[in-house]
């Protein structure tokens, strides 16, 4: 029970800092013009994301990892107090959404070894912090002060729950083949986070619609590890790319196909995570940010401006990269269960 109530405090830390940076840049869009938002956002993502293998690489040798919780939850609720400096606010909310996913994310794994459920646990509640980021900045009120408060108590609660802890970190010692597996993997999260940045929905801009896809990713990714962890993760990581594919495709017209994809689409993302941070040995903050610097990557071209017209190439695409992906992840999990059992020899 007390290993449960660590977790979702994390998770609940989790989506209070991704509901705090997407916030502080949306509430700036109204005081800032629109290329220095789009300055603003790429900042965000590029420090928030793509240096966290840095920032994990540090937490991994100093085990300083309740200290990223602590110093990560409290630099976002400062950012949102001096919008008005604009880039200022910026770097100091993305270093402590950084510090935050890797300290949260790790102490998360290490609580339950050999478990891929906590990985999605942790991460999940990420894309409701930023779907309310995004609702609660839009609004006329000012929220703050409401989110200040919120996030004071999460801080207290983890400073309670956490007196005393010492991390007890368990990992296994690393392969030769690890490099190989690690680009496999790193090449499933570039084309699942790909995949998500070129998906076409033409009910997309509803807000109800918008709640249930949201909830939809959510259940994907909270549920996709625990799920891996009883049946195994060929059968419920391929199973779902696979499944995901034509629903996905289907989607662009027909809402329900369109939910019921993303949520299947994104059972990989817990299993992924855990097999990263598996085959790392002790950097497992470090394999933590590879997986956020990949999705930055990953995302590029749609930042970029660059898409897919809807038609043959669309689906041509989609289906292509979820076969590759589905091959991989083949490889990839075989690939761990062979390592496993030589280490049980």
């Amino acid at each position: 029970m007390n290993k449960i109530i660590k977790i979702t405090v994390l998770s609940i830390g989790h989506l209070l800092i991704d509901l705090e940076g997407i916030y502080l840049i949306n509430k700036q869009f109204n005081d800032y013009d629109f290329k220095y938002i789009a300055f603003f956002f790429i900042i965000y993502n590029v420090i928030a994301f793509g240096l966290q293998p840095f920032f994990g690489y540090f937490a991994d040798t100093k085990n300083k990892y309740l200290h990223f919780v602590i110093i990560g939850s409290i630099l976002p609720i400062v950012a949102i107090f001096i919008k008005d400096v604009g880039i200022v606010a910026i770097i100091i909310s993305t270093v402590g959404n950084a510090m935050y996913h890797i300290g949260g994310g790790v102490i998360s794994v290490n609580l339950y070894p050999n478990k891929a459920a906590p990985a999605g646990i942790f991460v999940a509640p990420g894309v409701i912090g930023v779907f309310l980021g995004i609702f609660l900045a839009s609004r006329a009120f000012s929220y703050e002060y409401v989110i200040a408060v919120i996030g004071i108590i999460v801080i207290v609660l983890i400073f309670i729950i956490f007196r005393g802890f010492e991390l007890k970190s368990e990992y296994k010692k690393i392969n030769q083949n690890f490099v190989k597996i690690i680009i496999l993997i790193l090449l499933i999260v570039a084309i699942r986070g790909f995949i998500g940045s070129m998906l076409m929905f033409t009910w997309k801009d509803n807000t109800v619609y918008d709640i249930l896809l949201v909830a939809a990713i959510f259940l994907g990714k909270f549920f996709g590890g625990i799920l891996g962890d009883k049946f195994g993760f060929k059968e419920v990581g391929i199973f779902g790319l696979i499944v995901s594919a034509p629903l996905l495709l289907l989607g662009y017209y027909w809402s329900i196909a369109g939910l019921i994809g993303a949520l299947f689409f994104n059972f990989t993302m817990a299993i992924t995570l855990f097999l990263i941070i598996d085959n790392l040995g002790k950097y497992k903050g470090f394999a933590f940010g590879l997986t956020t610097l990949t999705l930055v990557i990953a995302f590029l071209p749609k930042a970029l401006g660059i898409s897919i017209s809807f038609g043959f190439t669309y689906y041509s695409t989609i289906l292509i990269l979820v076969v590759l992906g589905s091959y991989i992840l083949y490889r990839v999990v075989s690939l761990d269960e062979k390592n496993n059992k030589l280490r049980e020899c």
